[in-house]
């Protein structure tokens, strides 16, 4: 068992490493401010953000399974797409009553581009 958990923290690292990079961002760790591009940002929280870059923070979860409902919604959300349309599955939380947006992170990072 600790040598899954001990790969479950890596995999997690590797995943803040690859979006750090991709948003052009940095891995928090746990400092209280990080240099993003020349420019500090102060993180006032018990546990910051794993990735922050200038303008947003990612939390960043791995996980071998995700539930079928998430998976079938996703999957509809691409197939229906018009061609040329990016995708998105718009989820609503009754408890917490939001809203939030799902994409995949490649079609969210064109959207995004510098």
């Amino acid at each position: 068992m600790p040598d899954e958990h001990k790969r479950a923290r890596q995999r997690g690292k590797n995943l803040e490493r690859k979006v750090a990079k991709d948003v052009y961002g940095v891995v928090c760790g746990r400092s209280k401010a990080v240099n993003v591009n020349g420019k500090w940002i102060q993180i006032d929280c018990q546990q910051p953000p794993d990735v922050v870059n200038e303008w947003a923070s990612f939390e960043c979860k791995s996980r071998k399974n995700l539930p079928n409902w998430f998976r079938r919604g996703m999957g509809q959300a691409v197939h229906n797409a018009p061609d040329g349309h990016c995708s998105f599955m718009v989820v609503y939380d009754r408890e917490e009553r939001c809203y939030y947006i799902v994409s995949r992170f490649e079609q969210w990072l064109e959207l995004h581009e510098k």
